[in-house]
Order: structure tokens, then C-alpha cells, then sequence
């Protein structure tokens, strides 16, 4: 009797551990769902970056949202492949750019070039466009499109770099523009005169007065020190 215990707490061991196999086949596909559908999510990620020359906008995004996907999508395996972006890059580059408004200093821009990045393909792929203008000292407006040829579920998730600085945003349904304004050190800079000629001669002078006079107290007091040891 006092192995029935015994007998039982192996019994009970063995069928959790059935149990775990039997379902560890469901657990393992629903990972792999879920990991997939991690490929898919509504999001794209918009980066912007003026210089003194240009203003760059890149938008990585997930080409199986585009509503005229099957227009590029010759092998139907929803992506863009090398030969797919090579072959009608151009056409979802146009399409894809004209669904933002990019706004400078009150001016709307039109890109001076566009183009499918061939480095980045698969089921997600990169956009780059360039502006010519200088908009590193004057707002920058955003308005986004995009939802109309994905989804109103869309999201772009916008990085703003200038100066070394960092703005976010989102642009959604509810929310489709923002504005960017200047970082506040490059006003700063701006109001900051260069030093004049004049001041840069005067402070080198007075350098070499401090210097001149510094060696003159040190002789001085050598002098004193000798003589007291002479006498």
C-alpha cells in the first residue's frame, strides 16, 4: 500500500509530459505564425535628413501593403525581388514618393531624384528620394498619403535628424502631418558673431604681456633670492 503513492506520482509525471509533446507541435506553429506575421505589421519607418545641399527622405516599408502590388509582383510570392525592383522600381518609387507633401520654409517640393533601393528587397524594401534645398534653418512639414495605398490601419513612424539631434513623430489615419522645426543650437549658432580681428590681435597681446610679466616676477625674486644668500 504504501507504494500506491509511489505508482501514482509516476503515472501523473508520465502524462504531463505526453501532453506537453502532443501540444509542443501547436505551440511551435503558432511561433512560427507569429514570427511571420511580424514580417507583415501596417508600419513603415520614414527617415529625414537635410544638409547643405539636400534634403534625403527614406522610407523603409513592407511592399505587401501597396494596393498595386500585383502589378509588380510577377512571381506572386508577396515581395519584391532584385529583378522586380529592376524591372518596375521606378514606378514604385513615383508612386510611393507622391503620397507625401514635403513642405520647406512654406514652399512644397517636388524630389530632384527618386529610386528603389537594390541593396534592400524581400518583403521589405527602401525608398529614397532627394530634395534640392537647403532646409537645415526653416520648418519642415510632412504630410502623408501613405494610408491610401496601404491601409487606414497604416502607421509611419518619422525620425527627424538635424544637427545631430533627434525629433520623432507618427503619422497615422488621425494624424497624417507634423512639422519639425529647427534644432534651437543651430538658432544659437546663428546669433553668434564671429570673433572680430581686432579682438583676436588684442587678446594675443594681452598673452604675451601675462607671459612677459610672469618672467619678469620670476627673475625678480631669483635676484632677491641670490643676494639674501650672498649676504
Amino acid at each position: 500500500m504504501r507504494e500506491a503513492p509511489a505508482v501514482l506520482n509516476r503515472m501523473m509525471t508520465r502524462l504531463k509530459w505526453r501532453t506537453v509533446l502532443r501540444c509542443l507541435p501547436a505551440i511551435l506553429l503558432a511561433g512560427f505564425a507569429g514570427a511571420a506575421n511580424a514580417h507583415t505589421l501596417p508600419i513603415s519607418y520614414l527617415r529625414v535628413v537635410p544638409d547643405a545641399d539636400y534634403l534625403h527622405l527614406e522610407l523603409v516599408f513592407n511592399p505587401f501593403e501597396l494596393s498595386f502590388m500585383s502589378e509588380v509582383d510577377t512571381n506572386k510570392d508577396a515581395e519584391l525581388s532584385p529583378p522586380e525592383l529592376e524591372a518596375r522600381g521606378e514606378m514604385v518609387a513615383q508612386r510611393v514618393t507622391g503620397a507625401f507633401t514635403i513642405t520647406v520654409g512654406g514652399t512644397v517640393l517636388k524630389p530632384e531624384t527618386t529610386g528603389m533601393d537594390p541593396d534592400l528587397s524581400g518583403h521589405h524594401v527602401r525608398l529614397r528620394a532627394h530634395y534640392k534645398v537647403d532646409a537645415r534653418r526653416v520648418p519642415l512639414t510632412v504630410d502623408s498619403d501613405l494610408i491610401s495605398l496601404t491601409s487606414g490601419s497604416h502607421l509611419t513612424q518619422v525620425t527627424y535628424v538635424s544637427e545631430g539631434a533627434n525629433q520623432m513623430a507618427q503619422l497615422d489615419s488621425q494624424s497624417r502631418r507634423v512639422t519639425f522645426e529647427p534644432p534651437v543650437q543651430t538658432k544659437e549658432s546663428e546669433n553668434r558673431a564671429p570673433p572680430s580681428r581686432e579682438k583676436s590681435v588684442f587678446s594675443l597681446f594681452l598673452l604675451f604681456f601675462a607671459i612677459f610679466a610672469l618672467l619678469a616676477v620670476g627673475a625678480g625674486v631669483l635676484l632677491y633670492v641670490r643676494r639674501q644668500i650672498l649676504s
